[in-house]
């Protein structure tokens, strides 16, 4: 009794110098190892998380009227750094071709007078080289990419005579204050000018007189509206008067997806790593406590020397133990990949199919998903059409034309090219429809009929290709098959197994 007593006494002893350092030498080791893993989980998410944390976002969309610019400002922010973000967004805002015609109205006189044709062909030419200068394609898909992240683009009209260019306005300046003819009309802070100076030179003549007036009079004349007729203003959401990002809804997704990315680069990483037990040689004589075989800071030295050759995904300690058990942290759902499941909830809390961004999924079940977003797209083309149209209104006195939109996104050009040529046999007048659908503007119908048929005479240099309907003697027959839209579930896994190879036929 009195020698384990004794035992007892001499371990609750004050730790001596050579113990302590032996315990610092051990927490160091261990510290530097939990130190990286640290360091590792803030280099994956360490831009994302810090600007914008989770429970902000979260109050920004309880409240969305009051944290507009919040909200905007990490719509923006995820488009840049987010390619799930991005390529949702310009799935939308690049779905519209903007392929149009130019169809007359307003006629009351229909016969075919030499006059009355000359003069409607005179204003047809004009309307159609006017819109060609503006553009239309390119500059509309500018506006439409802005509204698809921002929810409200503004811009300003600069168009000379063979120049056009829509230029951006900061929306944290401009805000809706009217709707002309249908379109929406939009004021602009002319503090803005104030903060930022140098910025007048690069703006049209009617900011440089309008913040004239507000120099003059700073309370009255900060907000002042823009002429609707340079100004082009487009929302999404056209139910609500304030601007909240499209894809508001799926923030809190993107940070779930960021997160599993995160933690399965953290697993991946700890996987691989390797921890080295040294073992300090210890004399096991009788009654002697701490009795090791060589000096804690020889042994030391000699650690750190073989440590500082080992790769940053080995860790070391010193132990005096004789063995050290290792525990392994394992899951049972190894199978489970989170970073797919979250990626999945991302695109279903958008209403997308994801089948959309990835190679799985039959074509039509993609058609199927595309018809419905295309709706979408569909009801801001609308708004485009009617802007262009109060513009022509100004030009288009007497002989009234105005711009038809064509309902036709890259995904449904086929189909509607063969509904038109469908058409076209029951002798309805849809010729320049046809044309525009095919991607080419007026303007440019009207040039290349003349280059070809009266400059260069191809209707009679050029002689037609054979059709389909003549005899191909290399033709074997056969069924034509369908098109990828239109293939069935059961044969797409046809298809891509080759099952009606002669040669994989057994």
């Amino acid at each position: 009794m009195t020698d384990i007593k004794e035992d007892v006494v001499k371990i609750e002893q004050p730790l001596s110098k050579d113990d302590q350092q032996f315990q610092k030498l051990i927490f160091a080791q261990l510290a530097g190892l939990i130190k990286r893993d640290l360091n590792l989980n803030q280099q994956v998410n360490y831009s994302f998380h810090k600007n914008f944390d989770k429970s902000d976002v979260i109050k920004w969309q309880a409240n969305p009227q009051r944290y507009e610019k919040q909200l905007r400002n990490l719509s923006r922010f995820l488009y840049d750094t987010s390619s799930h973000y991005k390529r949702l967004v310009q799935y939308f805002a690049t779905m519209l071709t903007f392929d149009y015609i130019i169809e007359p109205y307003g006629m009351t006189d229909f016969e075919p007078s030499e006059k009355l044709i000359k003069d409607v062909k005179r204003k047809y030419i004009d309307t159609a080289n006017l819109l060609e200068v503006m553009n239309i394609k390119h500059e509309f898909l500018k506006v439409c990419e802005r509204a698809w992240v921002d929810d409200i683009s503004y811009f300003y009209e600069y168009q000379l005579k063979d120049s056009y260019f829509l230029m951006n306005l900061n929306p944290d300046y401009c805000a809706i204050t009217g709707i002309l003819d249908g379109c929406l009309t939009y004021s602009f802070d002319f503090s803005y000018f104030k903060k930022y100076p140098q910025e007048l030179d690069r703006y049209a003549d009617e900011f440089k007189d309008k913040y004239k007036k507000y120099q003059s009079d700073t309370k009255n004349y900060r907000w002042q509206e823009i002429d609707p007729s340079k100004s082009l203003c487009i929302k999404i959401n056209e139910n609500i008067d304030y601007a909240v990002p499209p894809f508001c809804g799926i923030f809190e997704e993107i940070y779930s997806v960021e997160d599993y990315k995160s933690l399965k680069l953290i697993r991946s990483e700890m996987e691989n790593y390797l921890l080295l037990v040294a073992k300090i040689p210890f004399l096991k004589d009788a009654g002697i406590a701490n009795n090791f075989g060589i000096e804690l800071n020889l042994a030391k030295d000699y650690f750190n020397l073989a440590m500082d050759a080992m790769p940053p995904a080995v860790a070391g300690m010193l132990s005096p133990f004789d063995s050290v058990e290792a525990i392994k942290v394992s899951r049972n759902d190894t199978n489970n990949d989170y970073v797919s499941e979250a990626q999945q909830s991302l695109y279903d809390s958008a209403g997308v199919s994801q089948l959309l961004f990835n190679s799985t999924g039959t074509g039509a079940a993609i058609t199927k998903s595309i018809l419905v977003d295309e709706s979408v797209a569909f009801k801001v083309l609308r708004q485009f059409e009617r802007w262009i149209n109060k513009k022509l209104k100004d030009v288009n006195k007497v002989i009234k034309f105005r711009v038809q939109f064509l309902d036709i996104t890259r995904y449904s050009q086929n189909d509607y090219l063969k509904n038109l040529k469908e058409s076209a046999s029951l002798g309805l007048p849809i010729k320049l429809k046809y044309n525009a659908a095919l991607g080419q503007s007026p303007s440019s119908a009207l040039h290349m009929e003349f280059l070809e048929n009266s400059v260069l005479d191809l209707v009679n240099q050029w002689k037609p290709l054979s059709s389909s309907f003549q005899t191909n003697l290399n033709d074997k027959g056969g069924n034509p098959g369908v098109s990828e839209d239109e293939i069935s579930p059961e044969g797409q896994i046809t298809k891509d197994r080759d099952d009606n190879n002669p040669d994989n036929r057994t």
